[in-house]
């Protein structure tokens, strides 16, 4: 969710930031329609130009910057798609975005055609120590094997090898 306080350019050229008013995003289309329209009733401004005057994510993921020449509808029909998603799939194009510095339409494009593969709060050692002892190690494999095992420089490996460690966890594509 994002609380964006909107305002309109005239307002502000007479009033500043009074009179413009906090929403949440996203919202059913007709409820933002209404609650512009209100704002604009209550500022006396018949031909409102909107703008953003100040934003916050309510969400421990922030996507992307917000511009004060955003549209309104288009950035609510964004957050309404956002909204559809989970938190994992929040984190994995987060983490995309971070690690590759995709825009959100591309790191959204490669999540829907499955193009990564993500780790959620590990770091390039968890994520190391889990494809060891998942994919090489059997329940046959001694503990005493596999204490020799260097994690550390595997995991070093891994980001040649491009998995990328995030502040949402590791991701690779």
């Amino acid at each position: 969710m994002l609380n964006i306080y909107i305002n309109t350019w005239g307002n502000y050229n007479e009033n500043g930031a009074d009179g413009g008013e906090w929403i949440t995003l996203p919202m059913d289309e007709d409820t933002l329609k209404e609650t512009m329209d209100r704002i604009a009733s209550a500022m006396g401004d018949n031909d409102p130009e909107w703008f953003v005057n100040d934003y916050e994510w309510m969400t421990e993921i922030e996507l992307r910057e917000i511009s004060e020449y955003e549209n309104i509808v288009t950035l609510n029909e964004w957050m309404q798609g956002l909204d559809d998603l989970d938190v994992w799939d929040q984190k994995e194009i987060a983490a995309a975005m971070e690690a590759w510095g995709y825009s959100f339409d591309e790191a959204m494009d490669k999540h829907e055609r499955g193009c990564f593969t993500f780790y959620a709060h590990m770091d390039l050692e968890e994520v190391a120590e889990a494809l060891v002892n998942d994919c090489y190690f059997t329940k046959d494999t001694s503990e005493f094997l596999m204490r020799y095992f260097d994690y550390k420089a595997f995991a070093r490996d891994l980001s040649f090898d491009g998995y990328s460690e995030t502040s949402y966890g590791v991701i690779v594509e």
